[in-house]
């Protein structure tokens, strides 16, 4: 009778082992809305040099103010401004917005 209780408990442990997955934390950094508004551009060249300056511009600010969670920024240099704005839920760590941050501003082109 001990040894059938003895390797039902073993066979509960390793069952629990194997299917044991451990906490996963949720940083939630789903994108909820990635939007650009159609525009003419007469100057590719100098509109993804606006671009990813605004987008620097956007990141640096999360980086270097920790309780900022809405920034904006603006090029405006030619003759093709880019205007961008990017927003995190208040409740969320700096790390946690700047994370969300890093793969949406990849997704731009070029």
């Amino acid at each position: 009778m001990v040894q059938l209780k003895l390797v039902a408990l073993t066979l509960l442990v390793l069952w629990s082992w194997w299917n044991f997955e451990g906490a996963v934390g949720d940083p939630q950094t789903l994108l909820l809305k990635f939007e650009c508004s159609v525009v003419s551009v007469h100057d590719s060249a100098n509109f993804f040099q606006n671009l990813n300056a605004s987008l620097a511009n956007l990141k640096s600010q999360l980086v270097s103010n920790q309780s900022k969670h809405f920034v904006t920024a603006q090029s405006t240099t030619g003759t093709d401004p880019v205007y961008a704005m990017f927003q995190c839920r208040n409740y969320l760590s700096n790390t946690d917005c700047v994370t969300c941050f890093a793969p949406q501003s990849a997704t731009a082109p070029p």
